[in-house]
């Protein structure tokens, strides 16, 4: 999800500029450069540049619009918040014997710097995904939400909707808004297709 040596050489170049800030800001005699003030503004630099870290993992690295982010070190879009689409189904209603209407699904997408998770709702049953990832494709420029997950009906419906795990694969369409359409099939030997459009980039529960 992003480049680990990219980030790196910018942590470490961003450690060595706010040292020689500090260490020029601090008035010292360069003719005679006590290791007491080298100790300071290495220690003031260490604590600012692992500040930054911290901040950059939890927020900075969102905004894909600062340098050096989009695509030097963030590789993947920002995907998290709550997605709302529908589902189209290929499973056989038992009782009229015919194909489901497409069916309304409410996703929540969690994302942080290093991991992804997908939680998608109907009125009958929730999945949860327990692997999940953004793959890319770089020889045609493409990118795909793909996730296993674990489906668990609602106890009205587990009867003739039984629990089952499957893998969903959804591409990734960043136009004037940001959709995700892709395919679905599962143990139950059911296949289908998804369609998602962000509603907020907030979990809104």
């Amino acid at each position: 999800m992003y480049n680990q040596d990219n980030y790196t050489r910018v942590l470490v170049m961003f450690g060595i500029v706010i040292f020689c800030l500090l260490f020029l800001l601090s008035g010292v005699d360069f003719e005679q450069i006590h290791s007491k003030d080298l100790i300071r503004s290495i220690s003031s630099s260490t604590a600012i540049t692992l500040l930054f870290h911290v901040a950059f993992k939890k927020w900075i690295w969102k905004y894909r619009w600062i340098p050096f982010i989009n695509p030097i070190i963030v590789l993947v879009p920002n995907l998290h918040g709550t997605w709302k689409g529908k589902l189209q189904s290929s499973w056989v209603d038992p009782i009229s014997g015919k194909t489901i209407d497409p069916i309304l699904i409410t996703a929540y997408i969690r994302q942080t710097f290093t991991s992804i998770s997908v939680e998608v709702h109907t009125d009958q049953m929730i999945s949860k995904s327990y692997i999940a990832g953004i793959r890319t494709d770089s020889d045609v420029q493409t990118q795909e939400l793909c996730y296993t997950y674990s489906s668990k009906a609602s106890a009205d419906s587990i009867a003739y909707n039984p629990w089952h795990d499957g893998t969903a694969k959804l591409a990734i369409h960043n136009g004037t808004e940001l959709r995700l359409k892709g395919d679905y099939w599962n143990l139950r030997k059911t296949i289908g297709t998804m369609e998602l459009h962000r509603v907020s980039k907030k979990i809104n529960r």
